[in-house]
């Protein structure tokens, strides 16, 4: 289709195909950075929105190129509306975390009247999608899915203010095929979509505010019931949840689903649920306690340990204490199959931290054995006290160490360079290792 709405003669055979692939790589916009170009190739759309491929000139990576038009879905959204819709989405270029999708810019075109937002790019496209193009899945797939869209709903729950999604689904939580590591995309609805469930699909009293942590987690329970179901769950048939909810097979996951459906008052935070059977820790073998550090990580001196014992509630709170060495507790994350705890000090231009990994499993090592029906709950951990030098280190490079040294999951490395990210971008602006 030509810019003025007619229909070109693209003739046929190589040469029209080779034309369209040409017309859908050129660059027809930059934003106001000179930084990123919009092709005109669309990659996806929605009620909102429509997705076109773009560019990253800086690192020279495809992202996703998102418009919100004033007039979208048969709306006609004023100035002061399309300021409203941009602060809300912005709250997105603020988040760190392995299971956020990352938003690099957005911003109100008022000469085109349209809202534009930057994001990474998803080659295998959204969950929903994904999932339905796979004839088998098995619960282990789900279960790990489950566990890193839990992962981020627990890290935007505990900021300050709570980060709340609204409209979580399926097709909203974005997966690279390759790797299965998923992420939280399409934050920021609340003016566009006030409510996103009727009055015969929540079991709540007060349906007024439906931006609610407990909310996001009612939405988390429907989106792995249509993972374990293969049943699509969305506004026309969502209602149908509690007789689809039956037909589950598996009794740990029809119980940690029904956790996430019970009435408001009764349903778990991300936090409680990632403790839930349904996510039983792996068989590994114990490690051996005691402080270790990766090879080639320079070890933290003995003497004045950094402080310890941050709990989960303090993720987002790191401080620092007066004089000529600052003390930090950086918190706790958790990861795929650990929990990591950091903390940090910072001394003579140099951080300094400490990490405790820790697991919750039995030292069975035999995956063939019956469990117990009552599991042990031992907890094992690992201590690695390491330095970071900010002129040499990154915190990527940190991460592969200790992830060739433990064996980390693909998530858990990438938790770990998050936090550690986190914390230098509060304690030593821009040694953040971006």
């Amino acid at each position: 289709m030509a810019d003025d709405g007619s229909f070109r003669n693209r003739g046929s055979g190589q040469a029209s195909t080779s034309r369209e692939d040409d017309e859908d790589s050129m660059a027809l916009e930059q934003d106001p950075s000179g930084r990123f170009s919009r092709y005109a190739q669309k990659v996806g759309s929605g009620r909102f929105k429509t997705v076109y491929k773009g560019f990253d000139e800086k690192h020279g990576i495809d992202v996703a190129w998102s418009k919100i038009d004033s007039h979208v879905n048969n709306m006609d959204l004023d100035d002061e509306t399309m300021r409203k819709i941009v602060a809300e989405m912005s709250k997105g270029l603020q988040l760190e975390h392995p299971n956020i999708i990352k938003c690099f810019r957005c911003w109100h075109d008022l000469e085109n009247h349209c809202i534009n937002l930057i994001t990474e790019y998803f080659t295998s496209g959204n969950l929903r999608d994904y999932s339905w193009r796979h004839k088998h899945l098995e619960l282990k797939a789900v279960r790990k899915w489950a566990r890193q869209i839990l992962s981020g709903l627990d890290y935007l729950h505990l900021k300050q203010p709570p980060v709340i999604h609204g409209d979580l689904r399926c097709d909203k939580i974005y997966i690279h095929g390759h790797s299965g590591e998923i992420k939280i995309g399409d934050l920021g609805l609340s003016t566009l979509l006030p409510k996103r469930f009727s009055p015969s699909v929540l079991p709540e009293d007060n349906l007024e505010n439906q931006y609610t942590r407990s909310i996001d987690i009612f939405a988390f329970g429907l989106c792995v019931l249509e993972l374990t179901t293969k049943q699509r769950l969305d506004r026309d048939n969502a209602h149908s949840w509690p007789d689809l909810l039956d037909t589950v097979q598996d009794s740990d996951a029809r119980g940690f689903i029904h956790r996430c459906l019970d009435p408001a008052g009764a349903r778990p935070t991300a936090m409680e649920l990632l403790e839930d059977p349904f996510f039983a820790k792996p068989k590994l073998p114990p490690p051996e306690v005691g402080v270790r550090r990766p090879s080639g990580l320079p070890q933290l001196e003995p003497e004045a340990p950094p402080h310890g014992g941050p709990n989960h509630h303090q993720q987002q709170d790191g401080g620092a204490s007066s004089g000529s060495e600052e003390a930090c507790e950086v918190g706790t994350v958790r990861g795929e199959d650990y929990d990591f705890q950091f903390s940090g000090r910072v001394k003579e231009g140099r951080l300094h931290f400490r990490l405790n990994m820790e697991y919750v499993g039995d030292d069975s090592q035999n995956e063939e054995e019956e469990p117990p029906e009552e599991p042990p709950h031992h907890r094992h951990r690992r201590t690695i006290d390491f330095a970071y030098d900010p002129d040499k280190d990154t915190p990527e490079e940190i991460a592969d160490e200790i992830t060739n040294e433990f064996e980390l999951s693909s998530t858990d490395r990438d938790i770990c360079a998050a936090a550690l990210k986190e914390w230098l971008a509060k304690e030593m602006p821009g040694d953040g290792g971006s």
